[in-house]
């Protein structure tokens, strides 16, 4: 493969998915800084590319060998659980990140930070690390050959780390001489990746803070549930009844993908028979294989930290869509999960992203409430409402609020899910309603004016909506 300046991430990574199945080398010259370069590629599989790399090269690695004879952007083997990558050159920021497994060689120097929440593996810089090393780190090995410009250890858990150039001694870390049997074995790492060894004095750092593992949060799940009434049809909207009617509960997710999703109810659940799902939480090792899996997830609500250290900005959750994408070879819906809290903005984000829906995770916002600035979005991708219970009247209400479907977090057995199926067709057809989708606030009323003034529900008896909602 060569003259691949003009051509796409994508173009060039399904190139290598097609020849990898009659070969186990490949070679790819002139990569122009695309993103999300050999991601997920097959286990046993060789590739050298001549270039600049983009960010996420090489991410979700399961056992391919991959060099790269050029730069690369940011976040080198991001989440990566097997293989090896080797820069022979500089990288940008995140080296690393979520790591679990395999090895990285940066035969240069990180401009940024560097081993972020690695869960397992090694990591190699023959150069200085320009930013903070091991934030949140769990597991794993890091040597630095070189200085470490920034912050060493922030609340980091476990694992190993070895510099033999400058750094700042600070409260998180304790600082020792290396160990005959740990230098001993570094020199056999720096020769085998052709670093000199004569010259370089290494300290052993570790963490000296033990962080406590703390318990994922647990969203309070808020609802205006019992304020709101499901409006039955008699006449002026003709009720259905399943099997004398057509009733059409289904629901696509990730209609653009190689393989959607179709469910026969807007429901995701887990437990038997459920999708099987690839999850990505904050700070936390993937166990998940997304090779197996029928929806990804980006799970952004709060485990020991809030926020992942591979978005240092909004828009990077777009190279986070693309990492997953592309791993995938575009046949995996991906969803982004996430606290309704500025929603009207944070849809917009995600609609930029390339996600095919969110899950929104009504957290002290009702979540009722939080699906008012959801419906301008409704259009653009899957929106799904989190519920702790299976329960079906408060699941139409959400689809009638502006859900597309419902996430279930708890998990239901078949019987459980089989009479929610009976018990949703029933209640829609009640509603004069044919098609899922076409539930509306016209199909609810409440008798509350506080519910009626977040939501736009008309009020019982009033039979219209306040006044805030007229435009």
């Amino acid at each position: 493969m060569s003259d691949s300046e003009s051509w796409t991430s994508g173009l060039i990574n399904e190139q290598l998915r097609k020849r990898f199945e009659n070969h186990d080398t490949a070679k790819v010259t002139n990569l122009a800084n695309q993103t999300c370069i050999a991601t997920n590629m097959p286990p046993k599989t060789n590739i050298v590319f001549e270039g600049k790399a983009g960010d996420n090269f090489g991410g979700l690695n399961q056992g391919s060998k991959i060099v790269l004879n050029g730069d690369a952007g940011r976040f080198v083997g991001n989440a990566m659980k097997n293989g090896e990558i080797i820069i022979n050159g500089n990288c940008d920021d995140g080296a690393g990140h979520s790591m679990s497994g395999g090895k990285i060689v940066v035969q240069g120097s990180v401009d940024g930070d560097a081993g972020a929440s690695m869960h397992g593996g090694d990591l190699l810089i023959s150069g200085s690390v320009r930013g903070n090393l091991a934030t949140c780190m769990n597991q794993g090995t890091i040597i630095v050959c070189g200085d470490v410009l920034g912050d060493i250890g922030r609340m980091m858990d476990n694992g190993k780390i070895f510099i033999a150039g400058d750094f700042d001694i600070n409260e998180n870390i304790d600082t020792k001489n290396i160990s005959p049997s740990d230098w001993k074995k570094i020199k056999i790492v720096l020769k085998d990746n052709g670093i000199d060894s004569k010259d370089l004095d290494f300290k052993a750092i570790h963490s000296k803070k033990l962080i406590k593992k703390q318990s994922n949060y647990k969203p309070e799940y808020n609802s205006l549930n019992e304020e709101i009434i499901l409006v039955p049809a008699s006449l002026t909207r003709r009720p259905r009844t399943l099997g004398l009617d057509e009733l059409n509960l289904s629901l696509t997710v990730g209609a653009k993908k190689e393989e959607p999703l179709n469910l026969t109810i807007p429901l995701l659940w887990q437990g038997n028979n459920a999708p099987s799902y690839f999850i990505w939480k904050i700070n936390e090792k993937i166990n998940d294989e997304i090779n197996n899996a029928n929806v990804g997830i980006i799970d952004l609500t709060a485990t020991n930290i809030n926020r992942r250290l591979d978005m240092k900005k909004p828009t990077d959750l777009t190279l986070v869509v693309d990492l997953l994408s592309q791993s995938s070879a575009n046949r995996l819906p991906i969803l982004v999960r996430m606290y309704a809290g500025d929603v009207d903005n944070d849809l917009g984000v995600i609609a930029k992203s390339g996600a095919d829906g969110v899950i929104l995770v009504g957290d002290k916002i009702p979540i009722e409430a939080a699906l008012v600035s959801s419906r301008n979005y409704k259009e653009e991708m899957i929106i799904f409402a989190e519920t702790e219970n299976l329960d079906c009247n408060n699941s139409v209400k959400l689809l009638a609020l502006g859900a597309s479907g419902i996430f279930l977090q708890n998990k239901c057995s078949g019987s459980e899910l089989k009479e929610f199926g009976s018990n949703l067709s029933r209640t829609v057809g009640s509603l004069g309603v044919g098609n899922a989708s076409d539930l509306s606030l016209e199909h609810l009323q409440t008798t509350s004016q506080e519910v009626a003034s977040m939501t736009g529900i008309s009020i019982a008896g009033y039979n219209s909506v306040l006044p805030m909602w007229r435009h």
